[in-house]
């Protein structure tokens, strides 16, 4: 069973690499496709590793930290597309530093509050690995809010991106909080449970990439968010934070 749960993710995502190629994403969503990349390299390894305590040990830490560095970059390319017709736009050029800012903020938060169970450069993983789940699901509420806002339509690579990690980040950000707190006693429904939602978040990106990408403008006949309807949209973001914190 446990070889099973742990060929999942990796078969799906050598589906997905398979799509991006075939679609030329290496074009339209570098970051993402460098992702994806990087994480079936990143299982292969692990496997690998397995029969060896020490080496996979270092090797799990490494990928991690590479994993939170290419999370942040496919967040600051999904923005940049989503808005690409936007980026003149003060509010536009804010949705990404506002979100990373607000990320970091909420993991040293949490950090403070509650130490991980780590020391070294574990920590500073974790807590970076927490900062970046807080900020894809920033990004992904930004991301609705720009789709109902705009008019546009939702199957898009950007917005599937956007989907894909917005709900497995909301189910990691909570185990990873989990698990800085209790350590490795934390680690088999850590595992369980991430493999699961990272599964679902790869069938979502499959989906999205299993059609051509068609060309997508604002609509026109939509007239531009006022100013209150953008302090609305934060008071719904602030919302969605404390209803997280209550839930952790």
């Amino acid at each position: 069973m446990s070889d099973i749960v742990w060929y999942i993710p990796t078969t799906l995502l050598l589906v997905l690499l398979g799509l991006l190629v075939r679609r030329d994403a290496s074009r339209a969503c570098p970051c993402f496709f460098a992702y994806v990349a990087f994480g079936v390299a990143a299982d292969a390894t692990r496997f690998l590793a397995r029969g060896h305590s020490s080496f996979y040990f270092w090797t799990y830490w490494i990928t991690e930290a590479g994993y939170d560095v290419l999370g942040i970059l496919v967040m600051y390319e999904l923005i940049r597309t989503a808005l690409r017709n936007l980026a003149h736009t003060r509010w536009g050029r804010l949705i990404f530093p506002a979100a990373l800012i607000a990320g970091i903020g909420l993991s040293l938060a949490r950090a403070h509050a509650v130490p991980p169970q780590f020391s070294g450069l574990r920590y500073y993983i974790v807590v970076g690995e927490i900062a970046v789940r807080c900020v894809q699901v920033l990004i992904f509420v930004a991301t609705v809010v720009i789709v109902l806002v705009l008019g546009l339509r939702w199957r898009q690579y950007p917005f599937g991106i956007a989907t894909g990690f917005g709900l497995y980040s909301v189910v990691a950000l909570l185990m990873t909080t989990k698990f800085s707190d209790f350590g490795t006693r934390f680690a088999f429904l850590f595992n369980v449970t991430s493999v699961v939602a990272y599964s679902l978040a790869v069938l979502i990106w499959i989906w999205f990439f299993s059609v051509p990408q068609k060309p997508e403008t604002p609509n026109p006949n939509l007239p531009t968010p006022s100013p209150e309807a953008f302090k609305e949209y934060q008071a719904m973001l602030e919302r969605y934070l404390n209803s997280i914190r209550r839930i952790r």
